[in-house]
């Protein structure tokens, strides 16, 4: 979620308008997803909207040769940019459960401060979002040493594959949990490489029709995978739950294809527009969001519930109050020195 729009044969970052665009639908999916619009839509986004980001990120992938950045360089410029919000945000919403605990008498607990730094996947204070980034930094990590020294496209796309598949396997057959979302990442290996392989060979006939639809063909590909993602059993990255395996790969591809697709449709529209930079701002800070949703979520329905209206009216003002106030927070971390936080120095 946390990444750079990138030209891959320029050394220069280049703004990718409707990629800004993909990944900006997939944040707002996940602050709904976090608010609450009811099991079936939970059921829904779950079965795609992580697994786009691993993708958009492989998409984003740039190979460098050694002289351009050695090993070490690549792993602290991911230090910084997924690990250091990380531990400050992990460490300050540990601070504010404690606080609250306090303050309202409830039992402090010790094991959600213990899994922010091990079992980072489950019963995290506040914000369980934060698993994304080590699990984002593992995958690029992982990637990076595939891409960089396996040079032969069979051998690399067999190692892919394997770790993909353990990553599958782990906690439903094997009943094993990694710490700090490795797990995840492994299956976030197969996604980023899917991704990577679509921006490589873009040009090539079968992928540059699958990024090139037309409206009617990709909204009969969103029919056709809304269906298919309810004939699989849930899936949830996080608990690293992917139902039936070959389908949780069908649907993830399906969605992030179709995706694409009415992205780049919107964009042409919206391009330009206020709507577009609103939106584009969301996706070109998504890590802010990420970090900082849950608890402004938090805050906005403990103060919205005062107030008696009819769930749905309730649950939209909370969206939109929520996503005003993290737009807010993210020209604060993007524009002082709090940017250094997010790695953005």
């Amino acid at each position: 979620m946390v990444f750079e729009s990138h030209s891959s044969n320029k050394h220069q970052s280049v703004r990718i308008g409707y990629i800004d665009l993909f990944r900006s639908f997939g944040i707002i999916l996940m602050i709904m997803g976090h608010i609450g619009f009811g099991d079936a839509f939970d059921y829904f986004i779950h079965a795609f909207h992580m697994p786009m980001f691993f993708w958009i990120s492989g998409y984003l992938f740039k190979y460098r040769t050694k002289e351009e950045i050695s090993f070490g360089t690549f792993i602290l410029k991911k230090f910084k940019t997924l690990l250091i919000p990380y531990v400050v945000f992990g460490a300050a919403h540990c601070l504010i459960d404690f606080c609250v605990k306090l303050v309202t008498h409830k039992p402090v607990e010790v094991q959600p401060m213990i899994n922010l730094l091990w079992y980072n996947t489950q019963k995290l204070p506040i914000c369980g979002a934060l698993w994304f980034l080590t699990a984002l930094f593992f995958t690029d990590v992982i990637f990076f040493l595939i891409d960089r020294y396996i040079n032969n496209k069979s051998l690399k796309a067999a190692v892919v594959v394997f770790i993909a598949t353990v990553g599958c396997l782990l906690s439903s057959v094997f009943s094993i949990t990694l710490p700090l979302a490795l797990g995840a990442s492994f299956v976030g290996v197969g996604l980023y490489y899917i991704g990577h392989l679509f921006r490589k060979y873009g040009e090539q006939k079968v992928i540059h029709k699958l990024t090139n639809l037309s409206l009617p063909l990709t909204i009969l590909l969103g029919i056709v995978t809304f269906v298919l993602i309810f004939v699989n059993d849930e899936v949830n990255m996080r608990k690293e739950e992917y139902g039936f395996i070959p389908l949780f790969w069908v649907n993830a591809v399906f969605c992030v294809v179709t995706g694409m697709n009415l992205s780049k449709y919107i964009y042409k529209i919206i391009q330009g527009t206020i709507i577009n930079k609103w939106l584009a701002d969301i996706g070109k800070n998504t890590i802010v969001y990420v970090c900082l949703n849950q608890v402004v979520i938090l805050v906005c329905n403990n103060i919205i519930k005062m107030v008696d209206m009819p769930l749905i009216v309730s649950q939209l003002l909370v969206l939109a109050v929520s996503i005003a106030a993290l737009w807010v927070a993210s020209l604060i971390f993007t524009k002082t020195k709090l940017k250094a936080v997010i790695g953005k120095v």
